[in-house]
């Protein structure tokens, strides 16, 4: 037994699977690549101009090519991730914000540079609540085209885990596949082990834009897991209703995997939905409302229908605690999205709808998280759990305090811990959650160093660095 939240009865997911399939057939997709839609058009998409309209067939291959099981490889085996996971699942950091917020309870935040990815990355391998690493903040200080491949690299040094990454560019693409390859020992035995999967974005609505989708083409070639995040907002970019904003979603996620399955059959594919209501006064994305927990519940829906790996229901509690109630408030925000049944979640660390990140948020996230888990601990049933024995002999009016049934099943049954209990921060520590959070994160910094790459292969990282920095900016 264990807690699962469903938004959609067997019912409606088909009937957003075939609205999903009327649309790719009817409407199409945006296509502005001229390689993509050559590519789709070899394999039977209707092209007209940069529209391509995607017929049911080719639909229902991508999905029967896609793996259904997947092994998310890190630069430590033992920290691999196999999905799906009948544990609990997978946590990620929020991913490449423009800004470090450097004081919660101020809101104060500047630009954030190398040192702080390189900060997070630390952090991020320290917390075993953190299974993979998402650059969380952007390396600022480096060129823009350089940053997705300097942050992986940051990434590789500190963090020896999975590591996500966006790619945007295919030329970005190819110097990522490089990098990873010398960790991996090349390119054959990085298709392998993919030490690294990417986040690309469709852009809503219905629109593949050029370098993004060639770098997709790329990286599924490469054996690199893809995950097109479907950012559709309802009201703005997505019909404000629900089932027409879950439709055009899953559209674009097909769409995705149609052209990651015609460059190369077998690619795999994460489904990451993020469909999200906008917010009608700001036209931000609303990670606070209600809708967004029911659009993440039916986006990871979606994908066990499909039987494809996902990415949904983001934990993004956003939220510093100022007391325990607080404190349990983000607990359960984090145990209801935990109960939406994603294979993955990012966002840890994330504030201001993830346009900044702080480390002391990434540690308090990490807090409730653990907490969270309790929602999620499995129970059997079976002739033992179920206890016909045992009510037998207490029988009415009795008590199970002292009996063995009680001491052999309290430990696993019964959540025991309290909220002033802690995981991660310190408990004799006074101050105020915020402030313990920093301490920690000072005493991380000061003390956890991440198991090095080697040094002959931190050497031809470098080399590769050099060599991408003069094919990207002609910079010799």
């Amino acid at each position: 037994m264990r807690a699962v939240l469903n938004f959609l009865s067997e019912g409606e997911v088909e009937q957003i699977h075939e609205a999903s399939l009327r649309i790719l057939k009817e409407t199409g997709v945006k296509v502005l690549s001229e390689k993509v839609r050559r590519l789709l058009a070899e394999n039977g998409a209707e092209v007209d101009g940069d529209i391509v309209k995607i017929p049911r067939p080719l639909v229902e291959e991508a999905i029967r090519r896609a793996p259904k099981e997947i092994t998310l490889c890190a630069r430590e085996p033992k920290c691999d991730l196999r999905i799906p996971t009948d544990d609990f699942r997978f946590l990620s950091t929020s991913g490449f914000s423009p800004f470090i917020t450097t004081n919660l309870e101020t809101g104060e935040r500047r630009y954030s540079i190398s040192s702080d990815t390189k900060d997070f990355a630390i952090i991020g391998d320290y917390l075993d609540t953190v299974d993979c690493f998402w650059p969380t903040v952007i390396p600022g200080d480096i060129p823009p085209p350089l940053q997705e491949l300097h942050a992986l690299a940051i990434a590789f040094e500190n963090n020896r885990k999975h590591i996500q990454c966006s790619c945007v560019t295919e030329k970005t693409a190819k110097w990522q596949i490089r990098l990873a390859a010398t960790i991996a020992g090349g390119e054959e035995e990085l298709k392998k082990r993919p030490i690294f999967s990417t986040i690309n974005c469709p852009v809503a609505p219905l629109t593949f834009e050029k370098d993004s989708s060639e770098a997709m083409v790329t990286l599924a070639k490469a054996g690199i897991p893809t995950g097109p995040v479907t950012a559709v907002l309802a009201a703005t970019t997505a019909p404000a209703t629900i089932a027409g904003a879950l439709a055009m979603g899953n559209a674009e996620e097909l769409a995705s995997l149609v052209i990651i399955e015609c460059a190369d059959p077998g690619a795999i594919m994460i489904y990451a939905s993020e469909v999200a209501p906008a917010n009608m006064k700001t036209g931000e994305m609303n990670y606070g409302g209600p809708v967004y927990l029911l659009l993440s519940a039916a986006g990871a829906q979606m994908a066990r229908f499909y039987k494809i790996p996902s990415l949904a229901a983001d934990v993004s509690l956003e939220a510093a605690p100022s007391d325990l109630m607080s404190f349990e408030r983000n607990v359960l925000k984090a145990a209801m999205h935990f109960m939406c049944k994603s294979d993955l979640s990012p966002s840890l660390g994330g504030c201001d709808v993830a346009m900044s990140a702080s480390l002391d948020q990434l540690i308090l996230d990490a807090e409730a998280c653990e907490h969270a888990r309790a929602y999620l601990r499995t129970s059997e049933l079976n002739d033992d759990s179920l206890g016909f024995d045992i009510i037998h002999k207490v029988g009415p009016g009795g008590h199970f305090l002292g009996e063995k049934h009680t001491v052999e099943h309290f430990k696993t049954e019964i959540w025991s811990r309290e909220l002033s209990d802690t995981f991660i921060l310190d408990a004799a520590m006074k101050g105020s959650f915020v402030e313990r959070a920093r301490a920690k994160v000072k005493e991380i910094l000061s003390t956890h160093l991440p198991p090095p790459i080697d040094k002959e292969v931190h050497r031809e990282m470098e080399q590769i660095l050099r060599d991408a920095k003069k094919d990207m900016l002609g910079d010799g």
